[in-house]
């Protein structure tokens, strides 16, 4: 093993130093041990110019330091029970993970669905992807999983909640199957973005994972969750000033995103009469001649817009030409990403075919 083969040429570069320094006990301990370790190494004139350097009454010490003082006869056995117990010490220091953490990891990196990441159904409610990322996040946090992979699972974990915990990226998600942004128009009043958004190219795991447990600080102190103890140096980012009690910047920049979207919320805005997707309030589902389905959030809409009316074919005419450019956008990013071998299906790609063959 390549490890083996490091651990052996370390213990010849010791075992040579000894040499030179004059320490033969030393020397032969560590020149053995590399022989032990890789049985190829070139030391046996090493080792015969140290026996003939200390023959005599310097010859058992060498076993002595390795073992329990015995005569010439027993070094010879001496090396077949020592390299499994040399080779096993660093192997178990370093397998600080268990088969259960193994398996999780192994299990969320196998899945690409949000939901199936985090083991919810896809009507769940916030508050369900909320505890299903608490449970997991805590699992496969880098700082208590030593698994090979908990970084990419705790970041797929991470990114599933980004987006699942928001009721627009969530819509969004459910319709395009991606974290990309879907091209559909929507009121103005929802057509603001704003630093922290869930569709960031670019998003943070450990930022997501200190909003979501610490409200965005740094835990000044060592915090425990079921045992397992967060230290200071986990996530630190913030300078000194996270203790002072004084008004804190960091926090109310923070919250300017709430703040914006609450003040949004109270301007005056026209609402669209339907959507393409079922959402509150937009309820009560309607379908064009071509077959696609929109929701309108009124059961008045029948009077308003009477079947066969000029206003209801401008309106489902309206909703088919919306659908169609959606299903185009997404249906160019789908063959993009198949050419760049990240995907190989195309749903979007195939829907369009079928409206265009109904259209026709």
């Amino acid at each position: 093993m390549e490890g083996n083969k490091d651990d052996a040429l370390k213990c010849l570069r010791i075992g040579k130093q000894a040499m030179e320094a004059g320490d033969r006990s030393r020397a032969l301990k560590f020149i053995s041990k590399a022989r032990r370790l890789d049985p190829t190494l070139p030391v046996d004139d090493l080792l015969s110019e140290i026996e003939k350097e200390s023959n005599g009454p310097g010859d058992p010490q060498p076993q002595g330091s390795s073992g329990p003082a015995n005569n010439g006869t027993s070094e010879p056995s001496k090396p077949s029970d020592q390299p499994s117990v040399r080779h096993r010490g660093p192997s178990s220091s370093s397998a600080s993970y268990t088969e259960e953490q193994i398996a999780i990891v192994r299990q969320i990196k196998k899945k690409k669905d949000y939901y199936e990441i985090l083991g919810v159904e896809k009507s769940c409610a916030v508050e369900d992807v909320r505890k299903a990322y608490r449970k997991l996040s805590l699992k496969v946090h880098p700082d208590k999983n030593k698994a090979p992979g908990a970084e990419e699972a705790f970041k797929a974990v991470s990114k599933a909640f980004q987006c699942l915990s928001n009721e627009e990226s969530k819509r969004k998600y459910d319709v395009s199957g991606s974290d990309e942004p879907v091209y559909e128009r929507r009121p103005a009043r929802r057509a603001h973005s704003f630093n922290g958004g869930y569709y960031e190219a670019d998003f943070d795991a450990e930022e997501i994972f200190r909003n979501f447990f610490y409200g965005g600080m740094a835990p000044t102190a060592a915090t425990q969750f079921n045992g397992f103890s967060f230290g200071q140096g986990m996530g630190h980012r913030g300078g000194g000033d996270n203790g002072s009690g004084g008004f804190n910047l960091r926090m109310l920049i923070q919250l300017l995103p709430v703040l914006l979207i609450l003040l949004l919320s109270f301007l005056p805005s026209s609402d669209p009469i339907y959507a393409l997707t079922r959402s509150y309030p937009y309820e009560y589902r309607f379908t064009t001649q071509k077959g696609v389905n929109y929701y309108v959030k009124t059961t008045k809409f029948e009077q308003d817009y009477p079947q066969g009316s000029a206003q209801r074919v401008s309106l489902e005419g309206k909703v088919e030409r919306e659908y169609f450019t959606i299903l185009t956008q997404n249906c160019r990013l789908e063959i993009q990403r198949r050419q760049w071998g990240f995907i190989r299906e195309t749903p979007h790609c195939d829907m369009l075919e079928k409206f265009q063959s109904v259209a026709a």
